[in-house]
């Protein structure tokens, strides 16, 4: 059997609060070593017990000035042919290229691994790397990419506590998660969407009052008004208008975080048209909202890119046509007519609803409703953790 240890070589204290979630979940309970230790480390420990694998948390930036590779591979070279380890990068952005041209020496010594955190990340590296295999430049070609491991681990923490959800009422937080970069999501669109749904046939019970700029909850109603918090960091403005109804929370410990993301009714992705979190970049908010047990809203596109989660027991899948916003009005309503019943664009006389296969999806997906147990969540969990082992597993056996 083999037997062996795990050093954490990092800059603490962590950032908001983080070393509780690790005491608490009894991550690490080892001394922490700086990290301008590891190569210390790695050139004066080489008896039976020294290191052999190095794993970095984001290679974009742990190896972006070029240095850090060039030392880490300088000691590589240095060791015994019998006491040499393997250089494992996390990546999570396939157009970060700053810091990948590391990798050819890195491949040519048959030293390197790429986990990624979503299938279609690690697709996108394979496609990339098959693409410098075939490179015209000896030097390149000959570094075998089409050689390099290529996992996916997906970040997805055994949260402890999490408070139960009522299994009565009506749809009433929906969150958003992440930077807050309109660049990567699309706030423009689900504030106009939002805005415009908050007349007539409310999806919040709530009101305008004459003269008021902004809508406010009627609080003479018994059900709970209709809420979308934005979590993550950054600035963003948003419009008078839903200023009682749109929540911002920024700069929240990581405790403080997870409890008010676990009481969400449904995550909303909101990713910008540009794509990159469908192709080339891997977004948080799909683990932050699954270990959080809160479902997703996807489209059949997003449950293909992030394969792990094509999963029903933990997302609400819309048709593409029906955007966020009237998906959240409709499982609020539980009534999908307003959309079904509205006029095809460009065909004025023929109804959404006349299409079939739109037809079918929305009345699926409202019949399914948005509520998923604990029971469900903790079985996909279980699963997505079995997956995580046997990575652990082909890690430490370098198969």
């Amino acid at each position: 059997m083999l037997t062996g240890s795990v050093e954490v070589y990092a800059n603490v204290p962590f950032f908001y609060d983080f070393q509780k979630v690790v005491d608490d979940l009894g991550l690490y309970q080892d001394e922490y070593r700086q990290i301008d230790e590891l190569s210390t480390a790695l050139r004066n420990d080489l008896d039976e017990k020294s290191i052999d694998l190095v794993i970095l948390g984001t290679c974009e930036i742990d190896l972006r000035d070029g240095e850090s590779s060039r030392q880490l591979l300088s000691i590589w070279d240095e060791r015994p042919q019998n006491r040499k380890f393997t250089l494992v990068c996390i990546v999570h952005d396939v157009k970060d290229t700053s810091w990948q041209s590391a990798i050819t020496e890195w491949s040519r010594r048959r030293a390197i691994r790429i986990v990624t955190i979503a299938e279609h990340v690690a697709q996108s590296f394979r496609e990339s790397f098959n693409k410098l295999s075939d490179s015209s430049d000896p030097v390149i070609s000959s570094a075998g990419y089409e050689y390099i491991p290529i996992d996916v681990h997906v970040p997805i923490l055994p949260l402890r506590n999490l408070p139960e959800r009522s299994v009565s009422g009506p749809l009433s937080k929906a969150v958003i998660q992440g930077s807050f970069s309109v660049d990567r999501r699309d706030y423009r669109n689900v504030f106009h969407d939002l805005n415009n749904s908050l007349y007539g046939l409310s999806i919040s019970r709530i009101h305008r009052p004459w003269r008021h700029k902004s809508f406010v909850a009627d609080n003479t109603l018994s059900t709970p008004p209709f809420q979308l918090f934005i979590l993550g960091s950054g600035n963003l403005k948003v419009p008078v208008e839903l200023s009682n109804v749109v929540q911002v929370r920024s700069d929240l410990t990581y405790p403080e975080y997870y409890n008010l993301m676990s009481q969400m009714d449904i995550c909303l992705p909101a990713f910008a048209e540009a794509g990159q979190y469908m192709h080339y970049q891997a977004s948080s908010t799909f683990a932050m909202a699954l270990q959080c047990d809160v479902p997703i809203l996807v489209t059949p596109r997003t449950r293909h890119a992030y394969a792990y989660a094509d999963d029903d027991r933990v997302t609400v899948t819309r048709p593409a046509a029906m955007r966020e916003v009237a998906v959240l009005k409709a499982l609020r309503l539980g009534d999908a007519s307003f959309f079904l019943n509205a006029p095809m664009p460009l065909m004025n006389t023929i109804s959404m609803g006349s299409n079939q296969h739109l037809k079918y999806a929305v009345e699926s997906m409202l019949s399914r409703g948005w509520r998923r147990t604990r029971k469900e969540f903790d079985d996909f969990k279980i699963g997505i953790w079995k997956r995580n082992d046997d990575l652990a597993y082909r890690l430490i056996h370098d198969l």
